[in-house]
């Protein structure tokens, strides 16, 4: 079959489409389902999803008789169209199902439920794109090469949508794209496209209408296993990571942190305030201001300021704005200038518009608040600080690239606090707070374990007179100060720790009683630190850039226990083991697909295989399996570091997957020069694995000189940085199929080749596996480690390439 050059175009403009259409809505449907449940059940469900691609694929293999060549431009409209006309179906029964945890039979059938009905629009979408790929008679390398650098554009895409409309209203956009693409494949086949473009208008005005309408008939009905009812919230709002809503005032006692033993009854007068939730799972208070900030004195009862009550004079900053109360501490003590650097711009515009008059902190004199990544900012400015305060701050964001990639952000690593500690003022102090359990204060014990690595690394002699650990109920407020404290500051925290009713659990006049935090505590070096925290049950060692995972203290062993096994865990230990064990579930569970799709179609088409030989089928499939798991190994690893290099999670998915898939596109389209003739094709991958190689070595020597520099430069150098590995491997795809083409004519004559569509299953379904693998070994490993077994992975291609030629010339 072959194709005129006006129809190849509008096929061109049909691939560009419909793979815009499918990764804008992969990231879609990954915060959606970020809101309505944990982020680890968001990634199982996820790569339910993106099976979907796979089983598509996988059927047009089985059902060649489905597929002749003569109806290939139709079933290329028909799918599409079938694409855009699931996406709203699918996203609206999805959203009006509960997703909960996986406590029995019922409900992983029901997770199982929400993934295969999310999944149909993608078995149609890959249907599309195999179709596209393998069977229309255009350049291998172009058609993948148009593919990757839509689906680029679908992931920069949902960006700006996500600021325009809701993450459901946006989903059902996307499926008005893919009708668009419908249209385009309609006219390549000189049929009617009518049908096509009334879906896309009726879709976009669905879509529109739905953002506008409130409340919205399609949303998340179901928000952590609880019925939301969205009459109870005044403000609700979307962006690229989260979903922020904001209850009606309510006249409530204040929501504290760790209240002091010893605070009077007016710290638990009911005052007017509104709860912000992130994704339902995440919440802060903000209060009213009243007449004034003395009107709060309140606030000093909480563990979490006592820092304000050593250090209440000069500039103060904090590291995560929320609802505004660290703020308003601050100023109510005397701060001047204060700082507030946030994450999440829709939370700093609540500040500064939406909610200005209640809450009031943006108002006062010498209060400046800041949307960006607190890292980013310190690094690119240098004002020194008295105070700086980090209270309980966490992100769990989940994106399409995996359940754990940006939620381990680099606000945790040795690296980040060097940064924070060098813009204290002398004397001046750094202060986090993190859960405690009494039994087991593995969070607290690896916050020690932090902030004394950190000192070690900055030249400190002895940590221990530099660090003050502050406790009352389930929270521990680590003071840090940039000099050793005083006799004067220590007399002051003992007065304030009896007074307000807090425990001090260590200071340079105090040993833990806890056995595990005194044995940390007595540790003479920064050598034996690091040893005896890596040889304890749970993993303390200090977390850097290249493993920055502070939360998941869980080594590989305990990765398969039960809770009941681990009793007396934190609660944040027993929330990683949950989302741990989700993560080996959801990779298991792809790695018997991943391996249904190889047995399945050797069931049904076992004679036209055997035609093939067992050598040269095996060499086929090998070398798809592997540059699936090598393409995600190192999508995965550098994301973690680009995470922590960009600080900003929106800023970092956009450039990674816009700059990864972009670039491997362009490799793919050079890679129709390849000449399959000549014995050097066998060698291309290779390119690949050095050009990988490289760039692990080249990481972190470029993002610690470029640390603070500014975003713009940051974004050209990760872009630099992604540019070489992408185009390598952009190499690869195209070159394996053509080989596996040429070999197939040369083994069955007069054959047109149909092992295609298999073999871009395959390439799916270890990519998906490999999400899974790619996270689990960065945890374990740290991101080097995972870079280089990507390289591996490309550097032993050359060995199914050889025989693929061989085969080929034969």
């Amino acid at each position: 079959m072959t194709q005129r050059s006006g129809s190849a175009t509008w096929t061109y403009a049909g691939v560009f489409l419909i793979a815009a259409a499918t990764l804008l809505l992969e990231v879609l449907l990954t915060r959606l389902m970020s809101v309505m449940a944990w982020y680890h059940l968001a990634f199982f469900v996820i790569s339910l999803v993106m099976l979907g691609m796979t089983a598509g694929a996988v059927i047009v293999f089985v059902s060649p008789e489905r597929f002749p060549d003569r109806l290939v431009p139709a079933r290329l409209a028909q799918s599409a169209l079938g694409f855009a006309a699931s996406i709203p179906f699918a996203v609206t029964l999805a959203l009006s199902l509960p997703l909960e945890p996986v406590t029995d039979l019922m409900t992983f059938s029901a997770l199982l439920l929400i993934g295969g009905v999310l999944a149909l629009p993608f078995v149609l979408a890959g249907v599309a794109l195999t179709l596209a790929l393998t069977r229309s008679a255009l350049p291998t390398g172009l058609v993948y090469g148009v593919d990757l650098i839509g689906a680029a554009s679908g992931c920069a895409l949902a960006i700006p949508l996500l600021d325009l409309v809701d993450g459901a209203s946006a989903a059902i956009l996307a499926g008005a794209l893919a009708a668009l693409a419908a249209a385009a494949f309609a006219l390549a086949g000189a049929r009617r496209t009518t049908p096509a473009l009334a879906l896309a208008g009726a879709l976009a005005l669905a879509a529109f209408g739905n953002a506008e309408s409130e409340p919205k008939f399609v949303r998340p009905t179901w928000i952590k296993g609880v019925r939301e009812q969205p009459d109870h919230f005044m403000y609700t709002g979307w962006n690229t990571y989260s979903r922020v809503t904001v209850s009606k005032p309510t006249t409530r006692e204040p929501i504290y942190w760790g209240l002091g033993r010893n605070a009077p009854p007016d710290a638990r007068a009911e005052r007017e305030q509104r709860l912000i939730w992130i994704d339902g799972g995440a919440g802060t208070t903000m209060a009213k201001l009243g007449s004034s900030p003395a009107s709060h004195g309140y606030l000093a009862y909480d563990v979490t300021s006592t820092v304000h009550a050593l250090r209440s004079r000069g500039p103060a900053a904090v590291i995560g704005v929320g609802g505004g109360r660290d703020v308003l501490e601050a100023a109510r003590v005397g701060h001047s200038p204060i700082v507030g650097i946030e994450l999440n711009e829709l939370i700093v515009d609540l500040h500064l518009r939406r909610m200005d008059a209640f809450s009031g902190i943006a108002h006062m004199p010498g209060v400046v608040l800041i949307a960006d990544e607190a890292r980013s900012h310190f690094a690119r400015n240098r004002q020194r600080y008295a105070v700086i305060t980090m209270s309980m701050i966490d992100t769990w964001a989940a994106t399409g690239a995996g359940a754990y990639s940006l939620s381990e952000h680099g606000l945790y690593t040795v690296e980040a606090w060097r940064t924070f500690v060098s813009r204290l003022l002398p004397g001046g102090i750094f202060t986090v707070s993190r859960w405690y359990v009494a039994g087991a204060p593995g969070e607290t014990a690896r916050m020690l374990v932090l902030a004394m690595d950190t000192l070690w690394s900055l030249g400190k002699r002895e940590p221990r007179d530099h660090i003050v650990v502050l406790q009352v109920d389930r929270v521990a407020t680590l003071l840090l100060s940039r000099d050793p404290f005083s006799e004067h500051d220590l007399d002051a925290v003992e007065r304030i720790a009896a007074q307000r009713g807090f425990d001090v659990l260590f200071s340079p006049r105090m040993q833990p009683a806890h056995p595990l935090l005194r044995e940390l505590a007595g540790q003479p070096t920064r050598a034996a630190l690091q040893s005896w925290a890596s040889g304890q049950e749970f993993d303390l060692t200090p977390p850097t850039d290249a493993r920055p995972f502070f939360f998941n203290m869980l080594k590989p062993r305990t990765w398969l226990a039960r809770k009941k096994d681990v009793n007396g865990m934190d609660l944040a230990f027993l929330g990683n083991l949950g989302a741990t064990q989700t993560l080996l579930y959801a990779t298991l569970v792809s790695v018997l697909l991943a391996v249904l799709t190889l047995a399945w179609p050797m069931r049904r088409r076992v004679a036209d295989l055997r035609a093939l030989g067992r050598a040269d089928l095996t060499a086929a499939l090998a070398y798809f399996a592997l540059i699936g798991l090598g393409f995600m190994f190192v999508e995965m690893a550098i994301l973690s570091r680009l995470s922590v290099f960009l600080g900003h999670p929106t800023l970092a998915l956009a450039v990674l997957l816009c700059g990864i898939i972009s670039f491997t596109g362009v490799g793919s389209m050079l890679s129709t020069r390849i000449d399959l003739e000549s014995a050097r094709a066998r060698y291309y991958p290779w390119i690949a694995a050095a050009l990988i190689a490289v760039t692990s070595v080249a990481l972190a020597p470029v993002m610690d000189r470029l640390v603070a520099a500014s975003a713009s430069t940051r974004v050209l150098a990760s872009l630099a940085l992604l540019l070489p590995p992408a185009l390598g491997m952009g190499l690869c795809f195209p070159l394996g199929l053509r080989l596996s083409e040429r070999m197939e004519r040369a083994r069955v004559k007069g054959s047109a080749p149909r092992l295609g569509p298999w073999l871009w299953g395959i390439n799916g379904a270890f990519s998906v596996s490999a999400s899974g693998l790619g996270l689990a070994c960065s945890m374990v490993w740290g991101v080097h480690v995972t870079l280089l077994l990507g390289a591996l992975c490309y550097s032993v291609l050359p060995l199914a390439t050889t025989r693929l030629w061989r085969s080929g010339r034969a």
